[in-house]
């Protein structure tokens, strides 16, 4: 049974949840009709993976959050600090120790106006059981990609609920055969429907600056930060689809799939020298497994 199988049976009901205030089970209704993140895409979201029981650069998750908040005055109805202890008691509450805690925030439950409403803010949380083994063969192998024009919003840099672009180009992608989309936007490469993305020419890696066309991931900080601090040459520039087929390497970033070469493109092959052993996704992907042991730690 493949996973989209198993999700479309009983296995979204698994896991732990929390919604108004309390842990409840995830397939209570729980969320009224007029909750704005129902009604508008009203709030903002964070991902976090969990190994060895513990959440995965969570001081970066929890900042871009805040920011999130506060670029769409989303007021925060708790302190990151207890925010941060709710995650880590939802994690200890679901026993799992390979899983990814999904939590949102809405503008709150109010009758349905366009105008903010002076109510407090809501937040839900999900603790789910993941299986990384399904990650493994794109981690390795690579992914083979097309690519489609950005059509989002201006603001991508704000992790919001309003992801149905990226819904359309994923599955835009999947029905022509492909496993994901690329983001062009007035003929610049800007990121994928759900990862960032960077390529390598020479000995200098390209990513889009972090700006307000692509989200600021989570997983791209931990990866500048590497390769600034191990002396590799990083330019945050824009590019373009032509640099990107010209690359010796391309490779996605994202909390999920963690590290991710790009080998093919609208079926041709790119980035050549991605998958050998001494290429910079090579080395980035050491450096996150050895992260990764120091977390569980």
């Amino acid at each position: 049974m493949s996973n989209i199988e198993r999700m479309n049976g009983s296995e979204w009901q698994e896991g732990v949840a929390y919604a108004r205030g309390r842990f409840v089970e995830p397939g209570d209704a729980v969320i009224p009709i007029e909750d704005r993140a129902h009604q508008f895409g009203d709030g903002i979201y964070e991902v976090i993976r969990v190994i060895g029981g513990r959440p995965l650069l969570i001081d970066y998750h929890m900042e871009r959050f805040e920011i999130s908040a506060k670029a769409i005055k989303l007021r925060l109805d708790r302190s990151m600090d207890n925010l941060r202890q709710l995650v880590l008691d939802a994690i200890a509450r679901s026993g799992y120790d390979d899983a990814q805690v999904y939590f949102q925030l809405s503008r709150g439950l109010a009758r349905r106006e366009h105008s903010f409403p002076d109510v407090p803010s809501h937040l839900s949380l999900t603790v789910r059981r993941m299986d990384d083994s399904v990650f493994e063969g794109a981690r390795k192998h690579g992914l083979s990609m097309t690519w489609t024009e950005d059509v989002r919003w201006k603001y991508c840099y704000i992790k919001s609920l309003n992801l149905l672009p990226n819904v359309m180009a994923k599955q835009a992608a999947l029905d022509e055969g492909y496993q994901d989309a690329i983001f062009v936007r007035d003929g610049f490469v800007t990121e994928c429907t759900s990862s960032n993305i960077a390529i390598v020419k020479g000995q200098t890696v390209y990513t889009h600056p972090a700006n307000e066309r692509v989200l600021h991931g989570v997983t791209r900080r931990f990866a500048l930060k590497y390769l600034r601090e191990a002396g590799v040459e990083v330019r945050e520039e824009m590019f373009t689809m032509e640099d990107l087929m010209q690359a010796d390497e391309v490779f996605t970033m994202s909390t999920i799939i963690e590290f991710a070469p790009v080998i093919k493109v609208n079926g041709t092959d790119v980035g050549v020298k991605t998958t050998s052993s001494d290429s910079v996704l090579r080395r980035l992907q050491s450096a996150y497994q050895s992260q990764i042991k120091r977390n569980e730690h």
